[in-house]
């Protein structure tokens, strides 16, 4: 029985890409040692050649009938047995053409009979699938374990950094700066709204339609104009918007702090400095 048959025989339903490509490779080495049909006597590039093209040929046929027709067959027994008896039917219809041409390609006048070995291949490839569909039905399928209790899987922004450091977030076109206590400040792609659904339950306020504050990084307020900044502990400076003023305000990130810190303020060209206490 050539071997590209049992290649076209054997691909398993559904079967993983790797599993399937170690399979192609194991086939195409046996007979390229074992040299069945006549080949052989052929020189060991030859046969390497023959047998690669025959192969070859057969695995793609197999791989795009299971890739196209995979995703749209429900799970079972049944379906994966219909599967790849009309696959066997169809793709097996060219093998006794395709292994004429070859053998006569390197110089083997051999010509096997169409139907007979048409009606084999498929006898073949109907058989293993069969016994692989009932083997996987028949194996345990190990069951998905829950997540432990209290584990949080990491997702969204989370992924990207852990959001216990993040002092800020300010929005740079399509991409959103991150502060991180570190000093570290990584520019990702990442929408700032999306961050700031993340971040729902850490303690800090939207400061600007772009920017996000932390509220363990407020340590100074500066006012130029009407305009007001709250400086980051690194001397970044994020502008505070009219709409979102009272908010911050109302945190009182606009007041000195009660522990002495300084609020720096800076208005219409003066600079002074007022400390609590």
């Amino acid at each position: 029985m050539p071997v590209s048959r049992i290649v076209n025989a054997t691909p398993e339903p559904r079967v993983k890409g790797k599993v399937f490509l170690v399979s192609v490779l194991a086939a195409w080495l046996l007979c390229v040692l074992a040299g069945p049909f006549h080949t052989a006597t052929l020189p060991l590039p030859t046969r390497t050649l023959l047998w690669g093209v025959l192969i070859g040929i057969n695995a793609l046929k197999w791989w795009a009938w299971y890739r196209w027709l995979g995703p749209r067959i429900p799970p079972g027994v049944w379906p994966d047995i219909a599967l790849a008896g009309v696959g066997a039917i169809v793709l097996n219809a060219t093998l006794p053409l395709e292994i004429t041409w070859i053998y006569r390609a390197v110089g083997l006048d051999v010509a096997p009979g169409w139907l007979g070995l048409w009606l084999v291949a498929v006898a073949i490839a109907v058989s293993i699938s069969t016994v692989v569909a009932v083997a996987r039905q028949a194996a345990p399928q190990a069951e998905p374990q829950p997540p432990a209790p209290g584990l949080v899987l990491p997702r969204g922004l989370a992924l990207k950094a852990d959001l216990s450091r993040v002092l800020a977030i300010s929005a740079e076109d399509h991409y959103l700066r991150l502060h991180l206590d570190g000093g570290e400040k990584p520019l990702i792609l990442y929408r700032f709204g999306d961050a700031l659904a993340d971040l729902t339950g850490h303690e800090g306020l939207q400061i600007h339609r772009g920017a996000w504050v932390a509220a363990r990084a407020t340590t100074t307020a500066e006012r130029e104009g009407r305009r007001w900044w709250l400086r980051l502990p690194d001397g970044t400076r994020l502008p505070v918007s009219d709409r979102h003023l009272a908010a911050v305000r109302a945190k009182g990130w606009l007041m000195p702090r009660p522990s002495g810190e300084t609020l720096s303020l800076r208005q219409d060209g003066a600079h002074r400095k007022l400390t609590s206490g």
